[in-house]
């Protein structure tokens, strides 16, 4: 060892962790310690450095750690190491590992592990094979004293981790192997006997030897003895620091190999019982690591004989009382840190302890304390945090399915506090509760990093609510059904307050959650009220018929209960088909509410109570369509009234049409299907053809005229009457009803009528597409074309904010939240308020063109072989897509384009997709490429964990979010196209024809994922689009549009020799996009799949073509040395488990540090401790 070499690594060491150092220098001392790696005598260095004798500074010796580890990872196995170096090596780590580190409670902990994971890098290589050894140098430091306990424990660990838990690269390489060692050093010498009784394990030629070492106890009985000892030491407050920290590091031991170490091992050892003991402990520390034991053996797949050794006796021997008493004793505190962590990680194994093991499949067995199991199920499930609450939700929807649990009594006796306990979760209130229960706060606060998060977790709560309801309520139907009347009685009599928005109190969203409560129990007894023979249905059938009469006779000042109260008949269908009466009086009641009045003060709540009954009446007709039809005749009459005498809006009278169009269109009675369709369509398709309407489509200006942007802008302009403003609202609104209301209706009935599967129900809206699509198609130009800017040159600055966003849809945009009724909109009877109306027209128009275009893409060939389609599809979608802001294109793509491509029939892609994908996959490209360069150049300011109701709603923000938005949904644009589907059933044929593809991994490639990828010309134009969504800084559309290369690469793959022309490119393109995204930083959450994508494309390719060599001898800049070990290595492999091992871990060794090393590296980076000048003396 040279000691200037020495000297000057101290010095640059001092100069890069010195605060004070400038950047240069820094720099320099950084290149030198680069260097120094490649030294040969690198690991003597480290050693040296590392070894606490030398009295180095923590972050020095560390560094030191470090230079052995790059020897260790990188240069192990490429040649350059003899067999003595290699020897030397260990031998150091094996020195560092017993006499190297400082006593147990002064050592620091990130040296500690550092020192345990240099110990298994060398361990994963070695191990079993050339180190023979290691286990018995394991048990010498574990007895030696209590540092060297400590660090046994680390090691072994560690060391199971990667062989078992984590997807490590060099482990994989040796994965039987180190599993069969491990397996052996965890278990007894009579453990193995029992369970290898013959020694080994495996049979022809994958046979392994599972022989222990004479009279080896075992770590799992090492480890069992050890807690025995430390256990009662560590339950005094005053409990010595180094008993806990070894308590601590033996359950972390113990919860990495109770997943896997044989079974015999943990029953022939008290381990469960230690772990039901630590939960106990006055640690906070030492019951976290006990419950993570407890939830790794909750979790472990076992069968029915191994349970009976561990799990059943959990449950009968007084584990049930111990787990009580520890979650009680905490559960009713306001807690946070490692003692809430604590309850979390209780509750989570109980429930998998229940779930996974007592609801296994086909398992019988009821234990005797099975009470007391579910009364502390019961009390998890009653926590205020609603994510512990929810996730004891899991348990109790599995109890009620399990088929013998099912129909145990005990169970039963529990479902009646479970409807209680649950139905408070359909309230919906949880803003009011964040807003008012500081407990349910506090807990939400802690489980959730942003208030987004929380929202969209109190919806998943609300479901698995109804989950555990639907299927409790069966078990005892009577009474589960009488107590939910009796709650909607009660609830019939809530007295609302006089509130602004009535919806938003907590009286309201009492009265909605018992609603739901009937709804979900009514859909649960469906089945039981058709069943004549049960005991109990014509009791229940009673019991359903009074509460609907109740509710028909609902009537309150508070016009959104009724809208709730009348939405409920829709749930009532099935009673319906038995109930004639009730049928007919709450379609009465359907129909009067229909026309309820409206006045200014209830104006709003009026319409939704009116359009909620029309609604109400279309889902009734839909379900019950046959017992409907006999009195189609009597409806239509109804209907008809209400539209001549023009009682109805334009909305309410498309609905109510709906009502008749799918009585007729569903029913299976003897009918004139195509009468009814005429009588209904006919008049929306005229309104379509009206002169005035193809007038203002047959121009964009003409077209703005029509909508009554000139007459707005005049009148923007002037200071008109209230009586003036009314008279221009009622002229321009019946003008553009005559478009929309056709457009909207189109989609209404398409959307519940058009059934693929039915080709006589097809051919009346086949029929149609002449007379629909000319309209359409010149509504969606209209549509792109006023977006220019230039058209509203000469109208009002007021006006032409129907072209931007307003305040409040921004805020909606960034957070997702809906506005709130009278967001956004001027105050009714103003020129601003007509403008606002305008922009929300405009918006609706273009969302309903797009769905209703989507909609005739079902229709099949009958839309796909209209002459020239794809020159009047490119005209319409794309003429003016220039326009378009990102959040127009999105809907664009999402709502037309995307459903366009997806259905069109395989006979009619050459003609209709060819150019337009040439056409649309480069544009996108290119826009794309020119909005994120543009975003990048202002600074993008989100992050990917930004709570999006936190951030400040600017314009950047506003850009930045459709920007995200839009990459993202067409990066699930190319996934949806390109996604193969599903696995092909494999034959001998099949087998013989995938070449290099095994059978095991052949696919059944769709038909459109097969033409696009067989086409160069929209191959060519789509990979980089692929490719360079990969590299933009949204790891959402990054991991996405990794899925949809997995997908090209697997088509590719499965179909050479006829992808040889563009699977070297492809392969080219995406590695190299791959690697630039993996060392971007941003992208660190998708890590994972970016190797994976690499390793896939690598392993795959390889076998073809040469282009991934190239890219990692190019691109990486990989020593050639390296490379040709590692392709000598990769062709030597004899499956795909171990190539993509060998690539992960080549990979690794060339993109920088392993996931599992970032932590210590960052401890190390962040640690601005100087070198002293001692140190340099030394």
């Amino acid at each position: 060892m040279d000691e200037s070499v020495l000297r000057n690594l101290l010095a640059a060491l001092e100069t890069i962790y010195n605060a004070t150092s400038t950047n240069e220098a820094r720099q320099q001392a950084q290149e030198y310690c680069e260097g120094l790696k490649r030294d040969a005598s690198a690991p003597l260095y480290g050693y040296y450095l590392a070894h606490k004798d030398n009295q180095q500074p923590d972050v020095v010796r560390h560094f030191g750690l470090g230079l052995i580890e790059n020897v260790v990872r990188y240069r192990w196995s490429d040649g350059t190491l003899t067999p003595e170096t290699k020897a030397q090596i260990r031998d150091n780590v094996m020195s560092l590992a017993a006499e190297g580190s400082k006593p147990l409670l002064t050592e620091q902990s990130f040296i500690k592990e550092k020192v345990a994971r240099l110990f298994v890098e060398v361990a994963k290589r070695e191990w079993p094979g050339v180190w023979e050894n290691m286990d018995a140098f394991l048990r010498q430091l574990f007895f030696k004293d209590e540092t060297g306990r400590e660090m046994a424990l680390l090691i072994l660990r560690s060391l199971c981790e990667d062989v078992f838990v984590y997807d490590d690269a060099v482990a994989g390489l040796r994965k039987k192997d180190l599993r069969a060692g491990l397996l052996v050093i965890m278990s007894s010498e009579g453990v193995l006997k029992e369970h290898y009784p013959d020694g080994v394990k495996g049979h022809r030629d994958e046979v392994t030897l599972m022989l222990g070492e004479s009279g080896n106890d075992g770590w799992i009985a090492r480890l069992a003895v050890l807690l025995q000892e430390l256990l009662p030491r560590c339950q005094s407050e005053t409990r010595a620091p180094a008993d806990e920290k070894i308590a601590i590091a033996a359950l972390k031991t113990f919860s990495s190999g109770l997943d896997w170490v044989i079974v015999s091992s943990v029953s022939s050892a008290p381990v469960v019982p230690f772990v039901c003991q630590s939960l106990l402990s006055p640690s906070e520390k030492i019951r976290l690591a006990g419950a993570e034991c407890y939830d790794v053996l909750s979790c472990r797949n076992l069968s029915d004989a191994e349970r009976e050794k561990i799990i059943w006796p959990l449950l009968e021997e007084g584990g049930v009382d111990i787990i009580s008493r520890a979650y009680l004793a905490y559960a009713t505190q306001i807690l946070q840190g490692e003692a809430y962590k604590f309850i979390q990680k209780t509750v989570q194994a109980t429930v998998n302890l229940g779930e996974q093991q007592l609801c296994a499949k086909r398992s019988a067995y009821v234990p005797k304390e099975l009470s007391k199991f579910l009364q502390l199920l019961y009390s998890m499930a009653s926590h205020p945090s609603m994510l512990i609450s929810s996730i004891v939700s899991f348990f109790w929807a599995t109890l009620l399915r399990h088929e013998t649990f099912s129909k145990d009594p005990t169970v039963h006796s529990f479902i009646p506090p479970l409807l209680e306990l649950y139905s408070k979760h359909l309230a919906r209130d949880f803003k009011i509760r964040w807003e008012t229960d500081l407990v349910y706060r506090h807990f939400a606060s802690i489980d959730f990093d942003s208030v987004t998060e929380f929202r969209g977790y109190a919806e998943k709560t609300f479901a698995r609510a109804v989950d555990v309801i639907h299927r409790g309520v069966p078990v005892v139907p009577l009474d589960a059904f009488i107590w939910v009347g009796n709650k909607v009685t009660q609830a019939l009599q809530t007295e609302f307050p006089q509130a602004t928005d009535v919806r938003e109190t907590s009286q309201y969203h009492q009265f909605d959650g018992t609603l739901t409560l009937m709804e979900i129990t009514i859909s649960s007894l469906k089945d039981l009220i058709a069943d004549s023979s049960h005991a109990q249905a014509g009791q229940v059938l009673d019991a359903v018929n009074s509460l609907l009469g109740i509710l028909i006779e609902y009537d309150n000042k508070c016009l959104p209960a009724v809208e709730r109260c009348v939405a409920t008949f829709s749930a009532f269908t099935d009673l319906f088909k038995l109930n004639s009466t009730l049928l007919f009086r709450s379609l009465d009641k359907l129909f009067k509410t229909v026309e309820h009045p409206m006045s200014d003060l209830t104006m709003r709540d009026a319409r939704q109570l009116r359009l909620r009954a029309a609604t109400t009446l279309a889902k009734i007709g839909k379900a019950i369509p046959n017992t409907l039809y006999p009195i189609y005749g009597q409806i239509e009459i109804a209907i008809q009234g209400l539209i001549q005498r023009n009682a109805i809006t334009h909305g309410e009278k498309r609905t109510l049409q709906l009502f008749l169009l799918v009585i007729g269109f569903n029913s299976n009675m003897p009918l004139d299907r195509k009468t009814i369709f005429e009588n209904i369509v006919q008049p929306v398709v005229l309104d379509l053809h009206s002169p005035d309407v193809q007038e203002a489509l047959s121009d964009p200006k003409k077209f703005m005229a029509f909508i009554g942007v000139s007459e707005l802008s005049n009148a923007s302009i002037t200071t008109p009457l209230p009586e003036q403003i009314d008279a221009l609202k009622r002229i321009i609104t019946q003008r553009r009803c005559k478009l929309s209301g056709a457009i909207e209706s189109l989609h209404a009935f398409m959307k519940e009528t058009i059934d693929v599967n039915d080709d006589q129900r097809l051919m009346l809206w086949t029929s149609r597409i002449d007379s629909i699509l000319p309209g359409l198609f010149s509504t969606i130009r209209c549509l792109s074309a006023i977006c220019d800017e230039r058209l509203w040159a000469d109208f009002s600055p007021d006006v032409s904010r129907a072209l931007s966003l307003s305040a409040e849809e921004k805020e909606m945009m960034v957070t997702g939240k809906a506005p709130s009724a009278a967001a956004g909109s001027a105050p009714t009877g103003t020129v601003a308020r007509l403008i606002f109306d305008l922009k929300n027209w405009l918006s609706s128009l273009r969302d309903q063109s797009y769905r209703v275009l989507a909609q005739i893409s079902q229709l099949g060939p009958a839309f796909y072989s209209i002459s020239s389609l794809q020159t009047i599809l490119e005209q319409s979608l794309f003429g003016h897509v220039d326009y378009l802001t990102d959040r127009q294109l999105r809907l664009l793509i999402n709502h037309a384009i995307q459903p366009l491509v997806l259905n069109c029939p395989e006979s009619s892609m050459d003609s209709v997709l060819s150019h337009l994908l040439t056409v649309l996959f480069p544009y996108l490209d290119q826009r794309l490429l020119k909005d994120w360069k543009l975003a990048s150049d202002e600074g993008l300011v989100m992050d990917e964990k930004d709570d999006p109701e936190e951030l400040d709603i600017t314009d950047g923000i506003v850009r930045e979010v459709m920007l995200r938005d839009l990459t993202f949904y067409i990066a699930g644009f190319i996934f949806s196209i390109l996604d193969y589907a599903k696995k092909a059933p494999v034959n001998a044929v099949t087998a013989q024809n995938q070449g290099a593809v095994g059978a095991a991994g052949h696919k059944e490639i769709a038909p459109l994922a097969l033409f696009i990828l067989s086409r160069d010309t929209i191959v060519q134009s789509i990979i980089p689009l692929m490719c360079h969504i990969m590299t933009f800084k949204d790891t959402k559309s990054c991991l996405r549009s990794t899925e949809a290369a997995l997908c090209v690469l697997t088509v590719l793959v499965q179909n050479y020799p006829g992808s040889k022309n563009i699977i070297g490119s492809f392969s080219t393109t995406v590695l190299q996009s791959a690697m630039e995204a993996l060392h971007d930083p941003y992208h660190q959450e998708g890590h994972d799949k970016l190797i994976r994508l690499i390793t896939e494309v690598y392993v795959e390719v390889r076998a073809f073509d040469e282009a991934p060599k190239l890219v990692f001898q190019q691109t990486l800049g990989a020593d050639t040395q390296r490379l040709e070990a590692f392709e000598r290595d990769l062709s030597a492999a004899t499956n795909k488990t171990e190539k993509h091992a060998l690539v992960r871990n080549f990979l690794q060794g060339i993109i920088g540090v392993s996931k599992g090393h970032v932590v210590a590296r960052t401890l190390v980076s962040l640690s601005l401790l100087s070198v002293s000048n001692t140190v340099l003396g030394s």
